[in-house]
């Protein structure tokens, strides 16, 4: 008599929470599953079991867009049919990391960098920080008319604060991601020149540091500092050393 008892209870709950969801609208749900798919994939995936509408929410395009991938490898050594189809599907829905990393191999190892630069700069528009990084350097590398869009993305870094990601942990990223891959060397001989007096007034002339810049140490001349950086980036880049610190 207890047993049926706590039987009769377990259905009970169960139809209640069906039912419970049921009653929500699937953009609210979705909206719910995308939030905690962008936290943490396995929470997703543990949410897809709770219930049957979860688990019809959770194949919504928006979710792919919105979904974590930090924890997957950038150059996995195997892939299964179930995860190229994810990551796939990721990209085909502007997943921002998905973007940045396709960006990244095709851009600096596939010999594809117009096809590269344009995932990074979707990337970029949907705010990913190390996308926008990786742009404004680019850009500034190439010169002429681009150099001042790749300073104006670079400074446009300064907004991010606030998110807890420093320029640093841009660069830590970065190294990790081309580590793990080959370089085309016909993009990584790209690079600007020393850095030299651009003509402004500012401090240019007394700006000689060797190695890469706190950002307590930013000055108020944003070329000289992006210049900088860049200039350095793209020495790594040909030396193939990789030694951010």
């Amino acid at each position: 008599m207890v047993n049926r008892k706590k039987n009769m209870s377990k259905g009970i709950r169960k139809t209640s929470r069906h039912e419970f969801f049921k009653n929500f609208p699937k953009d609210l749900l979705t909206e719910v599953l995308a939030r905690v798919a962008s936290a943490s994939i396995s929470d997703l995936f543990t949410a897809k079991l709770s219930c049957k509408e979860f688990l019809e929410a959770a194949s919504e395009n928006y979710i792919f867009e919105h979904i974590t991938i930090e924890k997957l490898p950038v150059i996995p050594w195997t892939t299964s049919h179930g995860a190229s189809s994810f990551l796939a599907r990721c990209k085909e829905n502007g997943n921002p990391e998905a973007l940045f990393r396709q960006g990244m191999v095709e851009f600096f190892s596939s010999n594809r960098p117009e096809s590269g630069f344009q995932h990074l700069k979707n990337a970029a528009r949907k705010g990913h920080v190390e996308a926008i990084y990786t742009c404004g350097v680019i850009l500034v590398c190439h010169g002429g008319q681009f150099k001042q869009e790749g300073i104006e993305l670079l400074s446009s870094l300064k907004n991010y604060k606030s998110r807890h990601c420093s320029i640093k942990e841009c660069r830590d990223k970065i190294k990790e991601i081309l580590q793990s891959m080959w370089i085309d060397r016909r993009e990584a001989g790209i690079g600007p020149q020393e850095p030299k007096s651009h003509g402004r007034t500012c401090n240019c002339s007394k700006f000689n540091k060797r190695g890469w810049i706190d950002e307590e140490e930013y000055t108020t001349c944003d070329y000289c500092v992006w210049d900088h950086e860049a200039t350095l980036f793209c020495k790594i880049l040909r030396a193939r050393g990789f030694g951010i610190s």
